[in-house]
């Protein structure tokens, strides 16, 4: 047996080509920003200026496009032919580029006025043309690509009337989006013809909310970004408590929902994953609001709304999740009741430290476990397929621990920042695979387990506080 065999075709014909290709190019910038002389080479090399690079780019979508096609014109009967292999592949190129671009604005002195306006719309020339395509094929929703695209058209003539027109964290995060779409599409269209993603409707939802907060955050006055992030995550954490609700004591009526079967079925079998979900997104919201106000600031009760939101979504809707994982036991509901009282404490005396310590801002060394780490460790737990023992006892530690004086070091703050950016993307690539071969029906332990082993692990090495502030006074 030949060891191809033994390998699924989308790992060898996708996967490695396209990850050496950006593993090449980031080895390439590397060497090239430590050589002596080179900001100056790359400086007289006209073709490597990033705006040039960025300008390359504009047709290339519509390339993308035609080279796909021609594939399946030529070859309708074999959708792995090597013009749908060249097309990805050829696209994933220029996608790369719109990192090489910029890193080479950042290291290279080479930023400019001018391309932060060419950069985003090159992204857009080189996002929308394949959209469109499979939107004509009815592969993903005509209307919400056209929503996508008023946002974005938006989005961009505002760049005129405003003075920051660098693409902000949610008009990145969308492109990035935007782009795993197709890349779910097409992997979907050639390795697997026979069956039926949910995944590519879901990613395009998701990147047509975040352009919608792009266009929003770049006409709002900067002190309200940390509030809208905080609210963001209030609406994540009582959208989760009225989802669990709903299914758990009543039987809601989704007739309206009859154009959507997919949706409907998925609400109504797997409710429980999908509100922990919002938290898992609301982890995200969490992370971003307290560093947006460090730096532009807040209102005089950014910081008490943020634990409100903090508290809706990390004790009450991992609460509710729990109670319902429980059958609604009276064993469940103490669990619950036990964990959202933890949760509700640990934040009001954050609160009350913070005040009487007169610390303004930020701080770098959390006393207890903080409540988003909280919520992930026991909302994964209580949903994996396990000992009940072994939840309860999870669950009345992780309780513990909130309410305890151990130390924790920030994640967002003091860990982020320390990882290199090449493992940074490579946790976030495993991270998305596991979320989107978990969000396939019957792989939601897939799920769990990648949010129980990666908040597990903050929980250990969160805890070495000590080595961290010998670091500092070392340096």
């Amino acid at each position: 047996m030949h060891i191809f065999d033994l390998i699924p075709p989308i790992i060898y014909k996708s996967v490695i080509p396209i990850t050496l290709m950006l593993l090449l190019e980031r080895y390439l910038l590397f060497r090239l920003s430590r050589k002596p002389g080179s900001t100056e080479w790359v400086q007289s090399k006209f073709w490597l200026h990033p705006n040039f690079i960025s300008r390359c780019r504009f047709p290339m979508g519509v390339v993308s496009v035609l080279i796909f096609h021609l594939g399946s014109i030529l070859y309708p009967a074999d959708p792995q032919n090597f013009l749908h292999h060249t097309g990805i592949l050829f696209f994933a190129f220029w996608m790369i580029t719109d990192i090489t671009d910029g890193t080479i604005a950042r290291y290279f002195d080479l930023h400019s006025e001018e391309g932060e306006s060419i950069d985003p719309l090159s992204d857009k020339l080189l996002i929308f043309p394949p959209l469109f395509y499979f939107a004509i094929l009815d592969i993903v929703s005509m209307a919400a690509v056209l929503v996508f695209l008023i946002f974005d058209v938006v989005g961009t003539v505002s760049r005129y009337y405003i003075k920051n027109k660098a693409a902000n964290l949610f008009g990145k995060s969308k492109t990035f989006l935007a782009a795993l779409t197709l890349v779910v599409i097409t992997m979907q269209q050639i390795y697997y013809p026979e069956q039926s993603w949910i995944i590519a409707d879901i990613t395009l939802q998701a990147a047509v909310f975040l352009s919608f907060c792009s266009m929003f955050f770049k006409v709002i006055p900067n002190y309200w970004y940390a509030n809208i992030l905080s609210l963001m995550n209030l609406i994540c954490g009582v959208c989760g408590i009225c989802l669990v609700m709903a299914f758990s004591f009543f039987n809601p009526d989704l007739s309206f929902l009859e154009n959507y079967s997919w949706f409907q079925r998925l609400l109504q079998a797997r409710y429980l994953e999908i509100a922990f979900s919002l938290v898992f997104l609301g982890q995200f919201l969490d992370m971003f609001d307290g560093r947006a106000a460090d730096k532009w600031g807040s209102t005089p009760k950014g910081e008490m709304f943020d634990d409100l939101a903090d508290g809706t979504n990390f004790g009450g809707t991992i609460a509710f999740i729990i109670w319902t994982a429980f059958g609604k036991s009276l064993l469940g509901f103490t669990i619950a009741l036990l964990h959202l009282v933890c949760t509700i404490f640990r934040l009001y005396r954050f609160i009350r430290n913070k005040r009487k310590s007169g610390i303004d801002g930020g701080v770098e060394i959390f006393t207890g476990l903080p409540s988003p780490a909280a919520a992930l460790v026991s909302g994964s737990i209580v949903l994996l397929d396990i000992d009940l023992r072994i939840k309860v006892v999870f669950i009345v530690l992780i309780s513990i621990l909130m309410v305890s004086k151990v130390k924790f070091i920030h994640f967002g703050r003091v860990i982020l920042p320390a990882i290199p950016k090449l493992i940074k993307v490579a946790i976030l690539t495993f991270i998305i695979m596991a979320v989107l071969v978990g969000l396939m029906p019957g792989n939601s332990q897939i799920l769990f387990w990648t949010v129980f082993v990666f908040s597990f692990a903050y929980l250990v090495l969160g805890y070495n506080w000590k080595m961290y502030r010998e670091l500092v006074s070392n340096n």
